[in-house]
């Protein structure tokens, strides 16, 4: 493979790195090359043209271009390839092979499957997302722009993700009221005994994809009860927060249109059994 149509400076024709990275912008000085050269620019009656060789920088770098092969026609045209992992080099381009290798990998987390399931909301996901990562807003959040924030809704002083989730008797009674019985009646106040549920349990498939629903929407309504309460644009009571997460869950699983799936079809029955 020739390398005529590479850039001389910002692609790895060197196999060492860009070059660019290796010099800095004084490199195009020092070796006599400009900045928007191609591999093929460098070359001059089969030679290649650059400079350094009286220079005491980058001598290291200066000897081993000397040492590649010249690019030439007679060698055969440019074949450009796109690199799909290590040593692994295709003629087609794939965004996914692309992103694996410049996003930067961290071990699975146990959670994740209780965020990102295929019934999902997407809205309910991101704010159960900050929830798990504990970066809502909370009152104990807050504290550090010198904002006192207690609990809402039944006046606890100390306003956690924690107690929002579901140490607060309010939160609480609308969880248990609402994923009590789908549970067995292990609906926990406690978060992290219930986000553990939530992500292995001995539950039947259809009761795990239906507990992740009702994790997710309670969540997302309880928060949204909490910010209205905040800045005074409402007030629920428990049956009124309860039947608002019902219809949602409803209309989450209406939307989902698997009626060729019985699996995913008898989610709303199980619902009408459950609630």
């Amino acid at each position: 493979m020739t390398v005529t149509l590479l850039f001389f400076w910002v692609d790895d024709w060197l196999q060492v790195g860009k070059l660019l990275d290796i010099t800095g912008a004084v490199g195009t000085y020092y070796l006599g090359v400009s900045r928007n050269a191609r591999v093929s620019d460098a070359v001059t009656q089969a030679h290649w043209s650059i400079r350094g060789h009286r220079n005491r920088h980058f001598h290291d770098l200066y000897a081993r271009i000397r040492n590649e092969r010249i690019p030439h026609d007679e060698y055969g045209s440019d074949l450009v390839l796109w690199k799909h992992s290590e040593d692994n080099y295709k003629p087609h381009f794939s965004s996914s092979r692309t992103y694996d290798q410049i996003r930067i990998r961290r071990s699975k987390v146990g959670w994740s499957k209780s965020v990102w399931f295929s019934q999902e909301v997407p809205r309910y996901s991101f704010i159960v997302l900050l929830a798990v990562k504990n970066i809502l807003s909370t009152g104990d959040h807050m504290r550090a722009w010198g904002i006192q924030q207690s609990c809402v809704m039944c006046g606890e002083p100390d306003e956690t993700r924690d107690h929002i989730f579901f140490a607060c008797p309010y939160t609480f009674t609308v969880w248990d009221r609402l994923a009590g019985r789908l549970s067995g009646g292990r609906s926990d106040p406690n978060w992290d005994t219930t986000l553990q549920f939530i992500t292995n349990n001995d539950l039947g498939s259809i009761d795990k994809i239906l507990i992740k629903m009702v994790f997710q929407t309670c969540i997302y309504y309880m928060w949204k009860d909490r910010n209205e309460r905040r800045h005074q644009r409402g007030f629920r009571t428990v049956d009124q927060a309860v039947r608002v997460i019902d219809k949602a869950i409803r209309n989450g699983i209406s939307s989902l249109r698997y009626k060729a799936d019985h699996k995913l079809a008898g989610l709303m029955q199980r619902w009408f059994e459950v609630f």
